[in-house]
């Protein structure tokens, strides 16, 4: 089983040791494993040391090495690039793809993220919030011109979480939480992006001016109310924590332990998110009418 690594704190060696991954601290080994077993690592705290054949290992495994900010938000991230021979064909697809194609999956990315938002809240409440969300998943146009995502996106978190206003500051647990969970996920569609020969800096929506990863952002949002259902889930133990505790960052890695619904087939996380990363290469090449998307809840 794939394996979420956070390394929080201070003084970390992270090394290759009889060729596997290897972290110590003060001259002791704290964990030992196979780069094989290794989904992401996430990497929080000073004076964290790697090693160069450290990263050389982590890029030939194709292991997202993640970089986080005091609020948990992704500052950075080491990522294998060119690891196909079909990178050139795959970035003239990219490149080449007309502008009106790039426009309606961007509409089906975000219809899709309304769904999935208003399946969530189903599980949830009782309201008619998830009938709002429905609605307005029929209603995006091309490139999402009206905002649908936005509009959604308010009606969504408001009716979560109580007393929420969701921001990527992470100052409060459930925010917090979001920002972990979503780092995680951002790390599998990495990982996705890269084994399919995709340029991770050709997006669908997102601005390509400062943001090296944009295609990573564009792709992971129908996967981001996976990661609001695991919060949900355990916001009492939550908001009880206070803070993101190595307990409450284990309840958010098992993300990656959960499955994705193609129809009637499960896959495993990260498996799902590479069908769906090559639905999308499908899409791009014209091969398929439509981006195949897995859903989160059976």
């Amino acid at each position: 089983m794939w394996r979420v690594l956070d390394i929080s704190g201070d003084n970390y060696y992270l090394c290759v040791k009889n060729n596997n991954f290897s972290v110590v601290q003060e001259n002791q080994e704290k964990l030992h494993c196979l780069f094989e077993d290794i989904n992401t690592i996430i990497l929080y705290g000073n004076n964290i040391t790697i090693t160069n054949t450290c990263i050389q290992k982590c890029l030939e495994h194709k292991v997202p090495v993640i970089f986080c900010d005091k609020t948990y938000m992704p500052s950075g991230m080491l990522l294998s690039a060119w690891t196909t021979n079909i990178y050139g064909q795959r970035l003239q697809l990219q490149i080449n793809t007309p502008k009106p194609k790039i426009k309606q999956a961007w509409q089906q990315i975000i219809t899709n993220k309304l769904n999935n938002q208003a399946e969530v809240l189903k599980k949830f409440t009782a309201g008619n919030a998830a009938n709002i969300i429905f609605d307005m998943a029929k209603q995006v146009r091309s490139g999402d011109a009206s905002f649908k995502e936005g509009v959604g996106a308010k009606v969504y978190f408001e009716n979560l979480f109580s007393c929420f206003y969701r921001n990527a500051k992470g100052e409060d647990i459930i925010n917090a939480a979001l920002n972990y969970g979503y780092a995680i996920a951002r790390s599998s569609v990495a990982r996705a992006v890269v084994s399919s020969g995709l340029n991770p800096a050709i997006s669908v929506f997102h601005s390509e001016n400062h943001n090296p990863f944009c295609l990573i952002d564009d792709l992971i949002e129908p996967f981001r109310p996976a990661v609001d259902l695991i919060v949900k889930e355990k916001e009492e133990f939550f908001r009880k924590e206070k803070e993101l505790s190595p307990i409450a960052k284990k309840e958010l890695a098992s993300l990656v332990e959960s499955n994705l619904y193609f129809e009637d087939d499960a896959y495993s996380f990260g498996a799902g998110i590479l069908k769906y990363v090559q639905s999308y290469v499908s899409f791009l090449s014209q091969e398929t009418d439509k981006i195949n998307f897995p859903k989160i809840l059976k």
